[in-house]
């Protein structure tokens, strides 16, 4: 059977993606969530480890967050926990005294490495579900106040530095420089008086605070019997929910996703979206006859909604039943003529009837919107292949392996990774960030080597 090709990138994945998600996958068990806790304020043991968890949703914006030269600036969120006497008792993506944000936060930014695993500082709707450990200290007090921030700042700590005052290491005077690395050391000593702009000195970029939420969990003895606290599964909160399960769909998190848009559908049962959400976590998992059947009760609720269609079709391609498929793919057409992802859909499923011709036309609409879509020239290929034409199908696989993403160059991590614990936390499907002391320190004016 001819595979269809995984998504190039892991950054930014949205509901557009053919995967519908990250590759990885957890079956593990749903836990029990109680949630959302700035309604339940739930208890806690002095002594005890829990995991509190933040759900980060784009609203309002019409296209991925953050956009741009993402290897650049700094987009992060903090978490802070005090006591009822202000003590703080967790603190996970501070700023160290008007330098680098603390390395174990959460970064929506991408880290690039050159060919000898050096970081590259110089810069050239979906929802997210970010997990804390936090360790109550058993000399807490009462109760915990926690504070959840989206931080953004325009240029990332390294950049400003380097930009104003970056010159080469007096201590590194011949570093290995080539086309595909730079294995030299910076410090940001440099003179500024000759900068462009009126400020004549390093400047401290301001960090924008996008969102914010707090919430207080209650603190009781240890080993003390915990109250019967219960998540708050109601209507007012069916979006919280629904925008939680999406985070953990993301992340590959199968069943807490499932679990969670279960919760969606008792919430509010003529919500469709809930029962198509149920749908996706279950095609993700290979359960395709489970998701038709969810799927089919979402299009009970809203016949018109066209992502049920979508992932419906999805299943019943799965199963083989090409005609059903096609049928909904073309009423998803109707709706989003320029929908890339269905076109190629539709034109996956006319290849898989060896309709190549047909197949051919809806794969072209695809690269019209995009023409560096990278399954539209995987699947061209393959109907060029499958009409004899080897030409075409000889450029269509040249496209292909252009926007394809060098898989062996993923070998380049592997040193970093090791040498660089909370980038390597960073840098998987699910983690969680454990407990941050601040550094009592400010960031030294000179700096040797790369960083954030």
């Amino acid at each position: 059977r001819t595979s269809e090709p995984q998504l190039a990138s892991t950054f930014a994945q949205g509901e557009e993606s053919g995967s519908f998600g990250a590759v990885p996958t957890v079956l593990s068990p749903p836990v029990e969530v109680i949630a959302p806790i700035d309604r339940v304020s739930p208890t806690v043991r002095r002594g005890d480890s829990v995991r509190v968890e933040v759900v980060v949703r784009t609203r309002k914006v019409g296209h991925f967050f953050p956009g741009g030269t993402v290897d650049a600036f700094d987009v992060w969120v903090e978490l802070e926990a005090r006591d009822d006497s202000g003590r703080e008792v967790y603190h996970s993506g501070y700023i160290e005294r008007d330098g680098p944000v603390e390395s174990g936060a959460h970064f929506y930014k991408s880290f690039l490495l050159d060919a000898h695993g050096n970081p590259i500082n110089i810069p050239p709707g979906a929802a997210d579900t970010v997990h804390y450990r936090l360790r109550i200290p058993e000399d807490c007090g009462g109760t915990i106040r926690l504070r959840a921030k989206v931080n953004y700042r325009k240029f990332s700590w390294w950049n400003t530095q380097w930009a104003f005052a970056g010159v080469r290491d007096p201590a590194d005077p011949r570093p290995s420089v080539g086309p595909g690395h730079d294995d030299g050391k910076w410090i940001f000593t440099g003179d500024t008086s000759s900068v462009s702009g009126g400020i004549k000195a390093i400047p401290s970029i301001p960090t924008t605070v996008m969102s914010s939420a707090e919430a207080t969990l209650k603190v009781a003895a240890k080993g003390a019997a915990l109250p019967a606290d219960a998540p708050v599964l109601d209507k007012s909160v069916r979006e919280r929910w629904n925008d939680y399960g999406i985070g953990l769909l993301l992340q590959g998190d199968l069943k807490g996703a499932e679990a969670a848009f279960e919760k969606v559908t008792v919430m509010e049962p003529d919500y469709a979206d809930g029962w198509v959400n149920v749908g996706r976590a279950r095609i993700q998992e290979g359960n395709m006859e489970g998701a038709e059947e969810v799927l089919r009760r979402a299009l009970e609720k809203d016949p018109a909604l066209a992502k049920t269609h979508f992932f419906l079709a999805t299943a019943l391609k799965a199963r083989g039943r090409y005609d059903e498929a096609l049928a909904h793919l073309r009423t998803a057409a109707e709706r989003y003529p320029r929908d890339r992802v269905v076109r190629n859909q539709i034109g996956r499923v006319l290849f898989l009837k060896r309709q190549y011709k047909e197949a051919i036309t809806e794969l072209q609409k695809a690269l019209e919107t995009d023409p560096e879509d990278l399954q539209a020239h995987y699947n061209l290929m393959l109907c060029w292949q499958g009409l004899g034409d080897v030409d075409k199908a000889r450029r269509a696989q040249a496209l292909y392996v252009r926007f394809k993403a060098d898989e062996s160059a993923q070998a380049i991590t592997g040193p970093y990774r090791q040498l660089h614990p909370d980038d390597n936390n960073e840098r998987q499907a699910i983690h969680e960030h454990r407990t941050a002391v601040p550094s009592p320190a400010p960031p030294p004016r000179g700096y040797s080597g790369a960083g954030r």
